[in-house]
């Protein structure tokens, strides 16, 4: 019969015996398949959803018993000396997270499927606040016509259709477990196993798509745990901005929020669930704010809690970690347990970019003790600089109101300025300076509103002039300590992905510090 098997691989040297969670115990019922050691492990649990509470007044349902079970079942098995776990219902959680080989799915997926017959694609933007997005087509595209971006996003799952020289409609998703849509009998999984080990340790599938490697996963042991050294100094020094937590899954609806807690299921009360995940406060939770470890970041668990305050996943908070460390002039990032080095060449593209970014000339008073609110309103003097810090334009048809610059020069230049702090915060103020930059193209009611602000404080107004080359300078200034303008890597990213679409527009852009 046709259906849809799950498939994870364990790390090379683990046995069958290796594959439940620490915080599982259930014992196994052990069996031959095709002359293959397996070992069946299952799990039921009651459900008492919250929303039957509503009902608790009226007697005739009330009456009802509107208990619940859900079941859950692994299947494990050795084929040429790995380990793979079948899994079924929701079972996920009952195999040890920190055990399964990472990206087998992805890498599976990609040399299974064919380049252009792309049903779905999953992806991450590289960036300390990592966007998380899926794009899926009713009909059978390439990745390109999926607009992902190999040189600055991870693809992080893939949906498609099995290469074949038969038509058996097989497809294939991976991330780190591989789902295949296939018929199916019970005797064929350790040959299925077999199938799935000779995609995923074949390297042709490079040839389809050479630049899977471009963001390298980290294999070396001696340099992971060097990287994890220097990520614990970077957690205990609180450096929130290097460092922060992130759900390594999308979300799905159905759910009520994380627990930094595990939830006794013999409790009368549901789970306390946060709706966002926050590292500091799941660190104060676990008292271990100041005093983490690696072992701690490996052994404590984030939860994650469906609407019906059942458990749907349990993480290492190691896998729940985004950070970007820098480690002897190379970049490093942490997402979802894997430690990446980006390519250098990419690295000296960015570097070189940023580095030769045009400085601004204009000269602008030191900033001191001020924030950037104050500062702003300081230095506009109707003279040098006219203030629109605040001043939002609001367009019909627009997905709602934003702010057009923070400083207007009389020459006409656009001033963007933030504070230097993390990378999300750099990236907005690149991505104010784009969206502003294209509405004034697109629409001339932006100069009247403009205008207008301006002339409620004098007599000073705005020109563009659609038709003319090269257009307004934009220019993004930065507060910061630093003697020399100084950006996180994956703010120059953002800098030369919004930079290139300014000057692609016809924009002249600028950077430059503002010293204090």
């Amino acid at each position: 019969m046709k259906i849809t098997i799950n498939v994870f691989l364990l790390k090379a040297g683990r046995n069958i015996h290796d594959a439940l969670s620490d915080e599982v115990r259930i014992q196994p019922i052990s069996f031959l398949l095709q002359g293959v050691d397996c070992l069946f492990y299952h799990q039921t649990n009651p459900s008492h959803p919250k929303w039957t509470q509503l009902f608790s007044n009226i007697e005739e349902v009330a009456q009802l018993d509107l208990t619940g079970r859900s079941l859950k079942a692994l299947l494990v098995m050795a084929v040429q000396d790995r380990v793979f776990c079948f899994t079924f219902g929701h079972a996920r959680h009952l195999i040890d997270g920190l055990g399964i080989e990472r990206y087998f799915g992805l890498r599976t997926a990609l040399s299974l499927t064919d380049p252009l017959l792309i049903k779905s694609v999953e992806k991450a933007s590289i960036d300390r606040t990592p966007l998380r997005s899926k794009a899926q087509s009713s009909r059978h595209l390439s990745i390109s016509e999926f607009d992902f971006k190999f040189d600055s996003e991870i693809l992080k799952s893939l949906t498609g259709v099995v290469e074949s020289d038969q038509d058996e409609g097989e497809y294939v998703s991976g991330s780190d477990s591989l789902a295949l849509h296939s018929d199916v009998r019970l005797e064929q999984l350790p040959e299925i196993a077999a199938r799935l080990l000779l995609a995923y340790e074949d390297e042709r599938c490079k040839e389809k798509y050479p630049w899977m490697d471009f963001i390298v996963p980290v294999r070396d042991a001696a340099l992971v745990a060097q990287l994890d050294e220097l990520l614990v100094v970077t957690v205990n020094a609180q450096e929130f901005d290097r460092v922060r937590a992130a759900a390594p899954q999308l979300l799905s609806d159905d759910i009520s929020g994380f627990g930094y807690l595990r939830h006794r299921a013999r409790s009368r009360n549901g789970p306390a669930v946060a709706f966002d995940l926050d590292l500091r406060q799941a660190l104060l939770a676990k008292q271990i704010l100041g005093a983490v470890t690696l072992q701690s970041l490996n052994s404590e668990r984030i939860y994650l809690y469906g609407a019906d305050e059942q458990l749907h996943a349990a993480w290492p908070m190691y896998s729940c970690l985004e950070a970007e460390i820098e480690f002897e002039e190379k970049i490093y990032l942490l997402s979802e347990g894997d430690w990446f080095q980006i390519d250098r060449d990419y690295t000296d593209q960015v570097n070189r970019y940023f580095d030769a970014a045009t400085r601004s000339t204009l000269e602008f008073p030191r900033y001191g003790t001020d924030q950037e609110g104050p500062y702003l309103r300081r230095v506009a003097d109707n003279v040098n600089f006219f203030l629109l810090d605040q001043k939002l334009v609001r367009l019909s048809g627009a997905a709602g109101p934003f702010e057009f610059c923070d400083l207007l020069t009389p020459e006409n230049h656009l001033i963007h300025v933030k504070k230097y702090s993390s990378s999300s915060v750099l990236s907005h103020l690149f991505s104010q300076g784009y969206v502003s930059a294209e509405a004034l193209i697109n629409d001339p009611d932006v100069t009247a509103q403009v205008n207008g602000y301006l002339a409620q404080e004098g007599e000073f107004q705005f020109v563009f002039d659609s038709a003319t080359q090269p257009r307004n300078k934009i220019v993004f200034a930065i507060m910061q300590t630093n003697d020399v303008l100084h950006m996180p890597f994956f703010s120059k990213v953002n800098f030369r992905q919004f930079a290139q679409r300014l000057t692609a527009m016809g924009y002249q852009v600028e950077v430059c510090r503002i010293g204090n």
